[in-house]
């Protein structure tokens, strides 16, 4: 992951270098951090680098984050860099503490850009009214991808006002209404209160200032329309919510994106089960967004079950 971030994110992947050499080495951040009862999760290294980033937001490492201010300027410099993994290291280990409740939160990197690709995939449905589920949620930022207005290659989709505006690819869509709107998640996120926020914000690399803007705009909006994720495994919710009525015409899309691989694999199996069961009683797809495994390239995947 570090190798591949270098182009992208320089200093990300710096420190996660380091984060990987010192857990190998068993140093110092190992010893803080080794013991936990998730360091055999995946992606688990990624926690620290936002538990970190947390401390920067939340002011807690002033230091640090005086020096990232320079960041963009500096990327070249071999100096800079190095000083820049030494106020890392000193903010982890100044703060074992919030350390340690950062190692507790699962990864979630929350892009809203990322619903352009469910946009996508609905238009492949051409379908007039659609009821929206999503599994691993998180803060149902891809649950109000309408109300965000969308730029595409010769097109534009969605709200022409709203504050939250996205470039995404393909062609366009098509128009259709999303009558009802759900999410679960394990660790679902308010974007309404301010710590779910910031942890949110935690995730997103220094570098990528762009994406920041756009997180903080799509919580702001979320925020107002008041949507929710309920706290719930995937399984049981997902067989809840498909045992409901759903008015004729409407079409079912069960939405999930980069959350695949934290299922195991009797829970594929059972959420696929759930599906085909549904199936013979509404129209329903699932699309997706997913690695082939935890180190593939994701995907976007449509898949008509009716």
């Amino acid at each position: 992951m570090a190798a591949a971030a270098v182009a992208h994110t320089p200093m990300s992947a710096d420190v996660l270098t380091m984060l990987t050499d010192d857990i190998e080495s068993h140093g110092p951040i190992s010893r803080l951090i080794a013991d936990h009862p998730d360091a055999a999760a995946p992606l688990f290294g990624l926690r620290a680098l936002a538990g970190v980033r947390f401390l920067v937001l939340t002011g807690q490492a002033p230091e640090l984050a005086g020096h990232l201010e320079h960041l963009m300027s500096n990327l070249d410099e071999r100096a800079y860099a190095k000083r820049t993994l030494t106020l890392f290291r000193k903010a982890l280990l100044d703060h074992p503490d919030e350390i340690r409740a950062a190692m507790g939160r699962p990864v979630q990197q929350h892009l809203p850009r990322r619903a352009g690709l469910l946009l996508r995939g609905l238009g492949m449905l051409a379908a007039p009214k659609v009821r929206l589920l999503e599994i691993g949620a998180c803060a149902g930022l891809n649950l109000v991808l309408d109300r965000y207005h969308w730029f595409g290659p010769g097109w534009e989709w969605g709200d022409a006002q709203s504050p939250v505006r996205l470039a995404t690819t393909g062609p366009r869509p098509g128009d259709f209404d999303i009558v009802d709107r759900a999410g679960c998640d394990l660790a679902p996120r308010d974007p309404a209160d301010p710590n779910d926020a910031m942890i949110l914000r935690s995730f997103i690399p220094h570098e990528r200032d762009i994406e920041q803007l756009e997180l903080d705009d799509a919580m702001a909006l979320a925020a107002r329309t008041g949507i929710r994720v309920e706290k719930s495994n995937a399984v049981q919710w997902l067989r809840n919510e498909l045992s409901k009525p759903v008015e004729a015409g409407v079409y079912t899309v069960v939405w999930h994106s980069l959350f695949w691989w934290y299922l195991s694999p009797r829970e594929h199996s059972e959420i696929e089960d759930i599906l085909s069961t549904a199936a013979e009683r509404m129209r329903l797809a699932r699309i997706c967004y997913e690695p082939s495994a935890w180190a593939g390239t994701p995907r976007l995947q449509t898949i008509f079950y009716s």
